[in-house]
C-alpha cells in the first residue's frame, strides 16, 4: 500500500506540474513559430521550422518598453515603500483606539481589494488637468495608489511580530521614533521587507490597465502595453505576441531566482511565535 500511495502521490504531482506548465510550454513553442503555423490545423506541438526571427524583432523594436516597465516598477515599489512602511510601524506600535486601528485598517483592505478600473475615469481626467498624462511620473503615482494599501497591510503584520521591548530599549539608549525604526525594527523586518517589496513590483510589472489607460505613445507605455500593439483590425501577430510574453516573464524569473530565499523566509515569517 504504501508503494501505491507513492505512486499516486507522484501521479497528481506530475499531473498537476504538466497542468501548470502546459500554458508557459504553449507559450514559448508559439514564439518559435512562424505566423501560418500557428494558425495550422491540427495544431503543432512542435515548431516545424523553429526561428527566432520574432525575437530579434521584439528586442529591436520594443527596449523602450521594457525601459518604461522597469522605471515604473522600481519607482512605485520604492513610493510605496516610503510612505508604507511608516504607516505600518505606525499602526503596529501607536496606542491607537480599537475603533480607529480596525477602522484604518479596514479602509487600507477595502483601498486594496478595489478594481485598479474604478480608479481609471477620475485619474484620468485628473491627469488630463495637470499634465501628468501620458508620464512616467504619472503612472508611478498611479500604481503606487493600489501598492500603498497592500504594503501597509503586509508590513503590519510583520512589524507587529517584533517585540516592543526592543524599541524601548533602543529608546532608552537614545534613540527616537524614526531612528528606532530605520536601525533596530527593519533590519529584524528584512525578510518581510524583501517580500513586499517583491510582490509589489511583480504586480506592477505584470498590470495592464493603468498604462492602457493612462499612456499614449512610447514614451510611457509599459509592456505589457506594447503587447496589445500585436492585435490589429486585420491580423493577430501570434508568434510577435508570443516572443514578447516570453520576454516580459524573463526579468522576473529572473529577479525571483535572485531573492527567492528572502522570499521564502518572508512568507513564512510569523507563522509559528
Amino acid at each position: 500500500m504504501s508503494l501505491l500511495r507513492k505512486c499516486i502521490k507522484w501521479a497528481i504531482i506530475s499531473l498537476f506540474t504538466a497542468w501548470t506548465l502546459f500554458p508557459l510550454y504553449w507559450l514559448v513553442i508559439t514564439s518559435l513559430k512562424t505566423n501560418p503555423e500557428v494558425l495550422t490545423d491540427p495544431p503543432t506541438f512542435v515548431p516545424l521550422h523553429p526561428t527566432f526571427s520574432s525575437y530579434r524583432y521584439v528586442i529591436a523594436n520594443f527596449g523602450v518598453y521594457f525601459l518604461n516597465s522597469t522605471i515604473v516598477s522600481v519607482g512605485s515599489t520604492i513610493l510605496s515603500l516610503l510612505i508604507g512602511v511608516p504607516a505600518a510601524y505606525s499602526l503596529a506600535r501607536f496606542r491607537f483606539t480599537k475603533r480607529f486601528r480596525t477602522a484604518v485598517s479596514f479602509t487600507v483592505l477595502s483601498i486594496r481589494m478595489m478594481l485598479p478600473i474604478v480608479f481609471i475615469v477620475p485619474m484620468f481626467q485628473i491627469y488630463q488637468n495637470v499634465g501628468l498624462y501620458n508620464t512616467k511620473i504619472g503612472l508611478v503615482l498611479a500604481y503606487s495608489l493600489v501598492d500603498m494599501p497592500f504594503v501597509v497591510w503586509m508590513m503590519r503584520s510583520y512589524l507587529a511580530e517584533i517585540p516592543e521591548s526592543l524599541d524601548e530599549a533602543a529608546m532608552v539608549d537614545g534613540c527616537g521614533r524614526v531612528r528606532t525604526m530605520l536601525r533596530v525594527v527593519l533590519p529584524l523586518a528584512a525578510p518581510g521587507l524583501a517580500t513586499t517589496a517583491v510582490m509589489t513590483m511583480i504586480f506592477t510589472w505584470n498590470d495592464l490597465v493603468f498604462g492602457l489607460f493612462l499612456t499614449a505613445n512610447s514614451s510611457a507605455e509599459t509592456l505589457p502595453v506594447s503587447i496589445i500593439g500585436f492585435l490589429s483590425q486585420y491580423q493577430t501577430y501570434w508568434s510577435q505576441m508570443a516572443a514578447s510574453g516570453v520576454l516580459a516573464i524573463m526579468p522576473m524569473i529572473i529577479f525571483l531566482l535572485f531573492v527567492q530565499r528572502y522570499l521564502v523566509r518572508g512568507l513564512t515569517a510569523g507563522a509559528v511565535k
